[in-house]
């Protein structure tokens, strides 16, 4: 049955998609839960800024946690914050992986063990079906992040759009980057009270990865 629920969230489309079907099956999202390098400056998953994830969740006048965490101790911290959720009345987390089980076995053998019911809204629905959702469901989303061996660097900064889809396909790229090809952040969409308000700023380079700075919009 339904309850109240926290939602792992890395601020890209899918994390957005699995909390809209989870809100329309009947959960209460209530919280974000986001983990960070060990400075809690970036996020571990799209190397994001926490301020821009804080806004996110701002936007959808939802609570945040963010939990900074070396990989080592990843899920010693995960748990933790599990416990502490779990003594807030939380019963259930969504998550918006697809496909692969190694994932999906994680999620479960952590989650059960602290009495945590796992939502997975997406598992094994087709890329291209929960692609097209993303984009008809009325989500804005950005490539931020690409694996060089997949991508080049002139797709970040492009909108997630159909036509976008379409041009994955062709290259034969997975279009919901369920084995981490890119990297997405949503501004806008049926969750949000009010667009994102950001910038784009340099491309970096770490390893076999290409990233776009992004940063909130300076007031003018």
């Amino acid at each position: 049955m339904p309850g109240r629920a926290f939602a792992s969230f890395s601020g890209g489309k899918d994390c957005h998609l699995s909390i809209f079907l989870a809100q329309k099956a009947g959960f209460k999202v209530e919280y974000l839960l986001n983990m960070t390098h060990q400075n809690g400056e970036v996020s571990r998953s799209h190397h994001l800024p926490a301020s821009v994830i804080q806004k996110q969740a701002e936007k959808m006048n939802l609570q945040l946690i963010q939990r900074g965490t070396s990989w080592e101790n990843y899920e010693e911290n995960y748990r933790q914050v599990l416990r502490e959720l779990r003594q807030k009345g939380i019963t259930h987390g969504v998550f918006g992986d697809i496909d692969l089980e190694e994932h999906r076995e994680w999620v479960e053998r952590v989650c059960y063990s602290e009495g945590i019911e796992p939502f997975l809204p997406l598992w094994k629905k087709d890329h291209q079906e929960i692609a097209r959702m993303i984009v008809k469901e009325g989500f804005k989303a950005h490539i931020i992040v690409v694996n060089d061996r997949f991508l080049t660097p002139d797709f970040l900064g492009k909108p997630y759009t159909l036509a976008l889809i379409e041009e994955l396909n062709k290259r034969g790229v997975d279009p919901c980057a369920e084995s981490g090809e890119f990297h997405t952040l949503v501004i806008d969409g049926p969750l949000y009270r009010e667009p994102l308000e950001f910038e784009f700023g340099e491309i970096k380079q770490e390893e076999h990865y290409h990233f776009l700075e992004v940063k909130l919009a300076t007031p003018v």
